[in-house]
């Protein structure tokens, strides 16, 4: 349970996204003016009001220009002052430095052929911003006003703007749109009569009746959706319910069948010793009952086991012999071969040949894949072993659910259900967990990992145990603990003592070894884009 309870946490602070801002702010309120003009250019004025946390420098506004208009003239001042503006290709600074301060700056610029204009009716239809902005605005208005009073021939707004326009009785038409969160498009788009614009270049092609029929699909799509929206929000209780039974299903089953092994487990266990003995061999049980880790701790573990079994001969802490290649063990023959032949070169290994051979870079790549294979033949027997029932039911299940609780989750988020989907992700992380996690024991692999549990301390009382203690030391030494204690006659303190100091000796040698063949990497990349809003245009605010 407690591991399970790690993987969640840890999948939460994978999924939860940082955001890291050189200045605190919060853009409180944005009004723009767009004065149409007779020749078809657009003069627009903005007013932002801006709240920064500690110091700044000013503020930025980036413009992207609709395909076929420019922007000129931008010009930016505070109460009738003029602050002085820098510009980085579609990125404007404007300079006005402080700290702890709310200010409103105004701002002003001029769309070039920004109205396009048709034998029937002339649009202006553009994005003041897209969703390349970084910022949220708490409150957004956008105001269009025609050359003179006029009628509208028609207008409405797409995303954030959609269904936020009112049209006054002298022909300005208000896009009141609240609060704009960043990452957002918002395209206005406002036609009047074509002859309000005599001055601006006119294309010999009419447009009314396909704005219109464009701004129908709009609110043909608006309705569909809201039926959507109805009909998922009146399913997602239903839907919750069974993926929570699901859920509780699965983690029951799991604690039942926890139950069941254990207790075969403990029937298996009876007269059987303190010690899993005849199991599997060394790094096998290591491999087992430590996540999956072989280091070199366990190395040294092996190595002195066939010290103890007579395989190899203890000159002095720093030196050994090998005294007999014989062994039915993958894992021994492959340390023979690793240690005498390519480090030693013979049958007699003293420990500083071990830097010695790493220290040269020719060597480094295979120090490293003699090590990589030696732990491949130690998971190579556990897998072989079946300590574990990898392909299961409820795993299935589990895979199974994840993908339809990732499905709802997206469904429930299209459909802005935000409790829904905030629900729905919960339980997607329990399942991809349970799927990841969930390899239960069979009672054979139970009885081995309880039996090994008490000695992962470190400290022991082995009383009465006949055959177990060497066996047991050699584990705690490959699963890096250095602390012995026993009451066992048949295992005296002096040979715990020595093979500690041997432990110690022949790890300090590894560990030198492999700061020579320790490798790492790292690699960055980043990318950029442009203007999503329509005909390319779009843009944003932010503060530096």
């Amino acid at each position: 349970m407690k591991k399970l309870i790690g993987w969640m946490l840890a999948l939460l602070v994978f999924f939860i996204p940082l955001q890291a801002s050189a200045v605190e702010l919060t853009i409180e309120d944005t009004k723009i003016n767009a004065d149409l003009k007779k020749n078809g250019d657009v003069h627009v004025t903005e007013v932002h009001t801006y709240t920064f946390e500690g110091d700044f420098n000013g503020i930025t506004r980036t413009l992207l220009p609709k395909e076929g208009t420019s922007i000129t003239n931008v010009q930016a001042e505070e109460n009738g002052q003029e602050l002085r503006i820098e510009q980085e290709d579609h990125t404007y600074k404007v300079f006005r430095d402080g700290d702890n301060e709310t200010i409103t700056i105004d701002l002003s610029y001029t769309i070039q052929d920004g109205v396009e204009v048709f034998t029937d009716v002339a649009q202006f239809y553009y994005a003041f911003f897209d969703k390349s902005n970084e910022s949220d605005y708490e409150q957004m208005s956008i105001t269009v006003t025609p050359p003179e009073k006029a009628e509208v021939s028609t207008a409405y707004g797409e995303d954030a703007a959609f269904q936020t326009e009112t049209i006054q009785d002298d022909g300005d038409v208000l896009f009141d749109m609240g609060y704009v969160s960043s990452g957002t498009n918002g395209n206005i788009r406002v036609a009047y009569p074509a002859d309000l614009f005599p001055e601006a270049e006119a294309s010999d092609t009419a447009m009314l009746s396909s704005i219109q029929n464009q701004k129908e699909e709009l609110d043909e799509k608006a309705a569909a959706r809201q039926e959507a929206v109805t009909n998922w929000k009146s399913a997602a209780p239903f839907l919750l319910t069974l993926t929570a039974a699901a859920a509780i299903l699965l983690l029951g089953t799991a604690l039942v069948n926890r139950s069941a092994v254990r207790q075969e487990a403990q029937r298996q266990n009876v007269g059987n010793g303190f010690f899993p003995t005849e199991e599997m061999s060394l790094p096998a049980l290591i491999y087992f009952t430590n996540h999956g880790q072989l280091t070199h701790s366990a190395v040294t573990a092996s190595l002195l086991h066939m010290i103890e079994k007579g395989s190899i001969r203890q000159h002095s802490e720093q030196e050994f012999e090998l005294v007999s290649r014989e062994t039915d063990e993958a894992h021994e023959q492959q340390l023979i071969t690793w240690l005498f032949d390519d480090i030693a070169e013979g049958n007699l290994l003293h420990v500083d040949d071990l830097e010695a051979y790493a220290e040269e870079e020719k060597n480094q790549e295979r120090y490293r894949l003699a090590f990589q294979k030696w732990k491949e033949i130690g998971r190579w027997e556990y897998q072989s072993l079946k300590l574990r029932k990898e392909n299961t039911w409820q795993r299935g299940t589990a895979l199974g659910m994840i993908f339809v609780s990732l499905a709802l989750t997206f469904i429930f988020g299209y459909y802005t259900l935000l409790l829904s989907m905030s629900v729905m992700i919960g339980f997607s992380l329990f399942f991809i967990i349970y799927a990841i996690v969930y390899r239960p024991l069979t009672s054979r692999g139970c009885r081995v990992r309880e039996q090994t549990e008490p000695y992962k301390t470190g400290r022991l009382q082995t009383e009465g145990e006949d055959e177990g203690s060497v066996p047991a030391l050699l584990y705690q030494i490959g699963f890096g603990k250095q602390k012995w204690q026993t009451e066992d006659p048949s295992f005296s303190t002096n040979q715990a003592a020595l093979f500690l100091i041997l432990a110690a000796t022949l790890d300090s040698g590894f560990d030198r070894a492999d700061t020579h063949t320790a490798v790492s990497a790292a690699s960055t990349s980043g990318t950029s884009g442009g203007g999503a809003g329509v005909g390319g245009g779009g843009g944003g605010s932010g503060g530096f």
